[in-house]
């Protein structure tokens, strides 16, 4: 059940970006690289700044291993789970979110392999990092699929808009048949796990980071809410992949399972937040 729960993430987002690259130009694609100063920041949010909010939560809570495992799993891979439609259900810029998930994509593996020895020196271990299995989790549910997309918008558009629509409707249910397969392959564990520190770990990681990313996002709206669910937003294969290259006799399951409804739950909020703000706003 967690090998499919995996899988299920995976496809949860090929779907996802699938459907973009149907509807996508290769502009829209590029749209972040236009954008230096907001690039910065964003970088700056998901890859410096979640590793350094984990590392304080894991140095200053008596968390379990496996909490502490998995806040730091979570923290240093940096491929938002589902970014592009999250951020559109909160009003935020589809192109933006599109690109930041192609660069982030093409960093995920460098970055980890080259936070993975620092990390080692905060933490006073040795970590190594698998990434094979991350690029092969990058090639197959990013780029792939992107491509896929645009080719077929190119080459055949009367296809693409065909298509479009059982896409759309696929993605409305791949993430959460994914999240109820991880939450009942993971329910003892993470059980087990509630109590102590554990929940409030979690629920400070994510909604410090959420804060965190609307604030480097900007004033404009479209693009901080993008931000927010980037910065605070992880994929759980990846995650799962670097906790079980380094700590194959622990279960983290639990902790990435708690985690994933925490991120559900606080993105329902903060997206509920933000479009009372908008009204507000406009009237």
């Amino acid at each position: 059940m967690a090998d499919a729960a995996k899988l299920a993430f995976q496809i949860s987002l090929f779907v996802v970006i699938l459907g973009y690259g149907l509807t996508a130009r290769y502009s829209d694609v590029t749209c972040v690289l236009r954008l230096p100063d907001l690039l910065a920041r964003s970088l700056l949010a998901v890859l410096v700044v979640a590793p350094v909010i984990a590392a304080v939560l894991v140095s200053v809570l008596a968390l379990r291993p496996q909490v502490a495992i998995a806040l730091v799993a979570l923290a240093i891979t940096p491929l938002p789970s589902l970014l592009p439609r999250r951020g559109a259900k909160a009003g935020g810029h589809v192109q933006y979110g599109l690109g930041l998930v192609v660069v982030l994509a093409v960093l995920a593996v460098p970055w980890t392999a080259a936070a993975t020895p620092l990390l080692g020196q905060v933490f006073g271990s040795q970590y190594v990092v698998s990434t094979w299995h991350i690029a092969g989790l990058v090639v197959t549910s990013v780029l792939a699929p992107l491509v896929a997309g645009m080719t077929i918008r190119s080459r055949r558009p009367e296809l693409a808009e065909r298509i479009a629509g059982p896409v759309e409707r696929v993605q409305r249910w791949a993430l959460p048949v994914a999240i109820i397969m991880l939450v009942m392959a993971a329910a003892p564990a993470m059980w087990k796990l509630m109590g102590g520190w554990t929940l409030v770990a979690v629920v400070l990681f994510v909604t410090t980071m959420v804060a965190i990313g609307h604030v480097l996002g900007g004033p404009d709206p479209r693009f901080s809410a993008v931000l927010a669910f980037a910065a605070s937003c992880r994929h759980p294969a990846t995650a799962l992949t670097f906790a079980a290259a380094n700590f194959p006799n622990a279960d983290e399951r639990g902790a990435v399972a708690l985690y994933v409804l925490v991120t559900a739950a606080i993105g329902v909020l903060y997206t509920r937040w933000l479009r009372r703000r908008s009204v507000k706003l406009a009237s």
